[in-house]
């Protein structure tokens, strides 16, 4: 083989090489359709554009109390329950999509009990500059808590682009028992 030959293999290989690089870290559609994540941490205020949102504590149960029904309600794996304030900042909003995303990966969507809605945040109208305490409710395995976050979105669907809040809940492994109630029980989200 001549020496020409060897070289535009070579550049060949090289360009080849180049593209496939160039090509796993161009961003994709779907890196641009993503919600832009607004981190923040249990404790501290997170502020969007759109919403302010403070995690205050997060609580463990079998059983669910959900004011002004009954019976309680049970589950098999656990409710977890986290207490916020959130404020409007614009105008008045709802907050509609509402997941905890495990360690592993896997998303734990809010809860979508019967009377859930007229109790907790999601079905709750935040006024602009109003705060409002509640609780978000989701059901999931209290173990896959360890190194879990909240997210928050204002909408369910056309999130591209949207304000997230992405709060790292920082629950310990050996923390689960000391978060755990008998029933845990939501008390109707309401303005301050």
């Amino acid at each position: 083989m001549s020496a020409r030959k060897l070289v535009n293999a070579g550049l060949t290989a090289v360009v080849l090489v180049a593209v496939v690089g160039l090509y796993r870290v161009t961003p994709d559609e779907t890196d641009f359709q993503q919600p832009i994540a607004v981190n923040g941490t249990i404790g501290k205020v997170v502020q969007t554009p759109r919403f302010d949102l403070t995690v205050e504590k997060v609580r463990i149960s079998k059983k669910l109390r959900v004011p002004r029904t009954t019976p309680d309600r049970d589950t098999l794996s656990d409710f977890v329950v986290v207490d916020a304030v959130v404020t409007a900042t614009r105008e008045p909003i709802h907050l509609q999509k509402v997941d905890i995303r495990a360690a592993d990966g896997t998303t734990y969507a809010a809860a979508n009990r019967n009377g859930l809605q007229n109790a907790d945040l999601t079905g709750f109208q935040f006024a602009p500059g109003i705060p409002a305490r509640g609780s978000f409710v989701v059901e999931m395995p209290a173990d896959q808590l360890p190194g879990a976050t909240l997210l928050v979105l204002e909408k369910k669907i056309f999130v591209d682009l949207e304000p997230q809040a992405t709060i790292a809940l920082r629950v310990e492994q050996d923390q689960l028992d000391g978060l755990r109630e008998d029933v845990a029980v939501v008390t109707k989200a309401a303005e301050q």
